[in-house]
Parts: structure tokens; C-alpha cells; sequence
């Protein structure tokens, strides 16, 4: 039961657990996408493979991917005070280890901690959102926090640049580590209890149907995206974590007290609201590799310069999230959801025919409206969806978005670099570009058809 609710919080208070949990997902977010960039020389100093390295980036999303659907129970089960003091612990003892790690094994488990806090704060900050703010301000503050999570990764690879260059890339790791120790600190002064424990039973079944389903699909799709497309180290973890996930889906739907609760499914606007995210993330994550790819190994332009390129987009995207929650909370999702996947889909049409005279000044101006069909939708469809389903199923339906989308990001990235590769005959090219902007635009033009679905299937809703 909660023991502070919306009328018995200040809105200073609100403000102050907003912001706590607002800068652990700025933290999360800029190591999750950072080491993209500290990669090369981070294997250089610990004498290691690409592939091997390649494990401190897949083993994030593989971690994050498993701890997601875990959310629920854990935000039932502990009070909200403690389990966000608990995941702050978790999270600053990963970058800890990764900051002082000597060896391979003792970064790699640094980064499976991290992962943890992050799959853990993305679904709490959510949930604690729309538990504490008035219906008519719910879409400003998914806004902001949309642009925290969503904006943070596309500066984080240009700032590790300069980071890495200058201070090292374990400066990356002791940066984060002092934001997260500083956010602990005005917590333990200013975060409030919103909820008491509950008591929950831990479906220990369904957590390794869970871990083994999501894990094998993005351990099998990470393996595609790395070029071992029918080996068995892909079709084998993809067989294994179809299989689980489907046992998982019917354990949910045959149990009396299901460890995920499927149920925010029978709503139209929370099933729309997830196949948008899930095909917005597919097209966002795919071509946030592939335009850095394009321009750094194709073009051959610096990393900084590519930083540079996506510079507009991110400033794009820091007006248009918050933008979007103000006009979600005055208006309803219809023409943001149009608008959003109008420019989603012309934003990849645009890419289609690139060639290696194109200027980046026309590369930046499309990925800078790419990014506006971003900030229009991310957030807004989460809190859309979010908002027709009762308030007990908050955290599971946060949960099944984000972990949905997750997913959907990591398939996209690896099969889009596979279709990218293959179309280049086994190498980088424009021409393979081309063709996977290409397919992407089929993608999005799913985002537009259900757009075009909310239109005439979900009533028109004004918040007051």
C-alpha cells in the first residue's frame, strides 16, 4: 500500500525523487553507449580481441534484457526507498569495479552490474512517474525523462571520444561514478517512500524462463550481427530462447498470480503503444550503428566529425521530447503519433540514395529530423499506453514495454548490420547502406499504418 501519495506529496518532493532517479538513468544511459567509442583503445590496454571486447557491449544488453521482466516482483516486494538505494549501491559498485579493473573478467563483471541498475531504473523511473504526478503533467515529465534516456546516448560516443583521448577510457567509468555517489548523496537527504513492501512470491521458474528466453535470443541475434548467421553459436541460442519465452508467455497466462502480468495486453491503446515503441526502437537503434559506421568507416570522416553530424539531431531532440509531453498533456497522442512516424519514415527514405560526394550537411539535416520523430514519440506512446490500464499493472506494463523495445533494438541492430554487410558483398559500402536505409523504411512505414490505426480505432481523449 502506498503510504505517500499524489496529495500527500509536496511538489517540491516529487521534484526530488524525479530528479534522483532522473540522473541515475543519465548515468546508466551514457555507460551503456560510451564504450562504443573507448573500445579500441580498451583493448589495446587489456590485450584483448575485437570479439572479445565486443562482450562488454552485448553482455550490457544481455543483462539488461534479463533484469527488466525481474522489475515488477522487485518493486512489489521492496519499498520503493529501498530497492532504488539498493540498485544505486549495485550500479556505483559496477562502475567501481570497471574503473579499477585490472583484467578482462573483472570489467566484464563490472558491466553486468551496471546493467542491473540500469534495467532496474528504467522500469522504476516510470513507474514512480506515474504514481506521483497528476494526470495533466505525466507527459511534460515522461518528456524530460524521455530525453534524458534518449538523448544522453547520442552525446555519450562523442563524449567518450574526447574523454578517451584526453583522460582514458577508464575515465569514462570515474566520471559516472562520481555523478551516481553525488545523486546517493541528495537522496539520502531529499528521496521519499512511496510504497511499502508487499508481500510476493518469487517465481523462481519463470525468472529462468525468462533469462534463458531473452538471453538466447539476444545472445543468437548478437552472434548474427557479428557475422556467424547459420553457425550454431546463432540458431541454437535463437531455437533455446524462442522455446523458453514461449513457456514463459503461457506460465503467465495459466498462473493465478503471474510473475509478469500479461493482462495490460487486452487494451488496444497499450498494444499500439507497443508495437510502436518496439518499431520506432528498431529503427532508431539499427541506425544509430549504422550512420557512425557509414560516416567514420565508409566516408572515412573522424570520430569527432561524426560527433558533430548528430550534434543538431541531439539539439532537435532536446526540444522536441519536452515539447511532446506538453502537447501530449493538452492535446492526446493522434498527432504526435502521426507526426512522429511521418518523419520517422522520410527520415530513412532520405538515406536511401547516399554516395560518397554527398554532403554531411545534408546527412546531419535528415538525422536531425530522424531525431525529431524520436523526441515526438518515445515517451509519449510509453505514457499513452501506460495511462489506460490500471494502476496495479503500472510496473508490469512499464516492464513489458521496456523490455519489449529492448529486444527489438538489439534484433534490429544485428540484422540491419547483417543485411548492411551482405548487401556490400562481405564489405562496408555505400551501396549496402543504401539498401538497409532502404528496408528500414518499411520498417517505419509500419510506425505510420499504425498511426493511422490510432486514428480510427482509439477514441480522442482530452486531458485536463
Amino acid at each position: 500500500m502506498a503510504i505517500s501519495t499524489q496529495s500527500s506529496l509536496k511538489q517540491i518532493q516529487r521534484i526530488h525523487i524525479f530528479m534522483a532517479l532522473l540522473f541515475s538513468c543519465i548515468g546508466s544511459a551514457l555507460v551503456q553507449t560510451a564504450l562504443t567509442t573507448a573500445l579500441p583503445p580498451l583493448m589495446k590496454s587489456l590485450s584483448i580481441s575485437a570479439n572479445t571486447g565486443q562482450w562488454l557491449t552485448s553482455i550490457y544488453t544481455l543483462a539488461m534484457g534479463i533484469m527488466i521482466p525481474v522489475t515488477p516482483f522487485l518493486i512489489k516486494r521492496f519499498s520503493t526507498k529501498g530497492l532504488f538505494f539498493t540498485t544505486t549501491f549495485t550500479f556505483i559498485l559496477g562502475l567501481l569495479l570497471s574503473a579499477i579493473a585490472p583484467n578482462f573478467i573483472i570489467l566484464l563483471i563490472g558491466r553486468v552490474l551496471q546493467a542491473f541498475g540500469s534495467g532496474i531504473f528504467l522500469s522504476l523511473t516510470q513507474v514512480v512517474i506515474l504514481q506521483i504526478f497528476p494526470q495533466n503533467k505525466i507527459g511534460t515529465y515522461m518528456g524530460i525523462y524521455g530525453l534524458a534516456v534518449g538523448g544522453v546516448p547520442v552525446f555519450a560516443p562523442t563524449l567518450a571520444g574526447v574523454l578517451v583521448d584526453r583522460l582514458g577510457w577508464r575515465s569514462i567509468f570515474i566520471i559516472t561514478l562520481i555523478l551516481s555517489v553525488l545523486v546517493l548523496v541528495y537522496a539520502l537527504f531529499t528521496f521519499k517512500n512511496i510504497s511499502n513492501k508487499e508481500s510476493a512470491n518469487f517465481d523462481i521458474v519463470s525468472v529462468v524462463l525468462s533469462t534463458v528466453g531473452f538471453g538466447g535470443l539476444l545472445l543468437g541475434l548478437q552472434n548474427i550481427g557479428s557475422g556467424q548467421v547459420m553457425t550454431i553459436y546463432s540458431i541454437v541460442p535463437i531455437i533455446i530462447g524462442v522455446i523458453a519465452l514461449i513457456l514463459f508467455i503461457h506460465r503467465q497466462l495459466t498462473s493465478p498470480t503471474p510473475f509478469l502480468n500479461l493482462t495490460p495486453f487486452k487494451n488496444k491503446a497499450f498494444v499500439l503503444s507497443v508495437l510502436g515503441s518496439i518499431v520506432l526502437y528498431a529503427v532508431m537503434m539499427a541506425g544509430s550503428i549504422i550512420i557512425p559506421i557509414y560516416l567514420q568507416s565508409i566516408r572515412g570522416y573522424s570520430a569527432t566529425i561524426s560527433g558533430l553530424v548528430t550534434l543538431p539531431g541531439s539539439l532537435v531532440m532536446m526540444i522536441a521530447s519536452p515539447l511532446a509531453g506538453r502537447i501530449y498533456d493538452r492535446v492526446n497522442i493522434k498527432p504526435l503519433f502521426m507526426g512522429g512516424s511521418i518523419a520517422l519514415f522520410f527520415s530513412c527514405l532520405g538515406l536511401t540514395f547516399l554516395s560518397n560526394q554527398i554532403s554531411i550537411v545534408y546527412i546531419s539535416f535528415i538525422f536531425a529530423f530522424r531525431m525529431l520523430a524520436i523526441g515526438l514519440m518515445m515517451m509519449s506512446l510509453v505514457t499513452w499506453g501506460m495511462a489506460g490500464i490500471p494502476g496495479e499493472l503500472t510496473s508490469h506494463g512499464s516492464a513489458i514495454i521496456t523490455s519489449l523495445r529492448t529486444i527489438a533494438g538489439a534484433v534490429s541492430s544485428a540484422v540491419f548490420v547483417s543485411i548492411m554487410t551482405a548487401a556490400g558483398n562481405g564489405t562496408l559500402s555505400t551501396h549496402g547502406v543504401n539498401v538497409t536505409f532502404m528496408d528500414l523504411s518499411v520498417v517505419a512505414a509500419v510506425a505510420v499504418i499504425l498511426a493511422i490505426v490510432t486514428l480510427f480505432v482509439i477514441p480522442t481523449q482530452r486531458l485536463k
